[in-house]
């Protein structure tokens, strides 16, 4: 039955893109919660708009083949890319600090060489300010449409990357970086898995997590999320058992914190 409900999302156009995987996962777990397979197909849809359905970007990108002029600087490269980024909720809130964010960043971990995005939805379109050079990007979320318009701005500007569609809350990658971001990730997560995010963190190969959490919901609600997050990154460092130091890059609309991880098994 799990793969009946699978292949029913899968005929959603709104979820088509989503990774099998993460179907399957919450196929297996939501059918013995539901009186039947109807029932487990609104359950499994109703946890992709909490996961997927809110944060979705744009399904194409040609405006920024016509303004690539070769240089990542170009500002009507930039608009382009700012124009993409809009269409995502998450990239969204971060626009208009994007001239700091990653420098500032980048002081706790130095510029990196190889760099991982998880759950990345359209945030690889803030390439142009991260200032990363030739460095390798591997892109990783699990839903595919943000993943191809990604693809198809890596390759036309000529970064080195790969792109990955994974249900992170089954583990992490095999890749080893410099740097992992896991920007407004742990949240989402957490409304899948109490346990994944400090799974996920344990697991991977990098050397730093950049780990942050909105300064308001998607509905615009401030009050007493500073000290809900900053409590929840408290816990997670706690669970996680190999960050070795923990440094706040925070912008006006994003808590931001920099996490040293240990060599897994060091």
């Amino acid at each position: 039955m799990s793969a009946e409900v699978v292949e029913r999302v899968l005929r959603s156009s709104r979820y088509r893109d989503v990774d099998r995987s993460l179907l399957a996962r919450m196929a297996d777990e939501e059918l013995p919660r539901s009186r039947n397979v109807d029932e487990a197909v609104k359950r499994v849809k109703r946890r992709l708009h909490q996961a997927v359905g809110a944060f979705r970007g744009a399904r194409t990108t040609a405006g920024i083949a016509e303004a690539w002029s070769g240089d990542l600087a170009d500002p009507p490269l930039r608009a382009a890319c700012e124009e993409a980024m809009r269409s995502h909720a998450s990239t969204r809130e971060r626009l208009a600090h994007l001239d700091t964010f990653y420098p500032r960043v980048w002081q706790h971990t130095g510029v990196p060489r190889n760099l991982i995005d998880l759950g990345c939805g359209m945030n690889p379109f803030a390439l142009p300010w991260m200032g990363i050079g030739d460095a390798t990007y591997l892109a990783i979320d699990a839903d595919r449409r943000p993943l191809e318009a990604v693809r198809g701005f890596l390759e036309l500007v000529g970064q080195p990357h790969r792109v990955e569609a994974r249900d992170l809350v089954g583990g992490p990658p095999n890749a080893v970086a410099d740097v992992a971001l896991l920007l407004k990730l742990v949240t989402t997560l957490d409304r899948q898995d109490g346990e994944a995010a400090a799974r996920l963190l344990r697991g991977l190969r990098a050397g730093h997590a950049v780990v942050s959490f909105p300064a308001r919901s998607l509905a615009g609600r401030g009050r007493g999320m500073e000290r809900t997050y900053r409590e929840r990154l408290d816990r997670l460092v706690d669970e996680v058992g190999r960050v070795s130091e923990v440094a706040e890059a925070s912008i006006p609309s994003e808590l931001v914190f920099v996490l040293r991880l240990e060599p897994i098994g060091g």
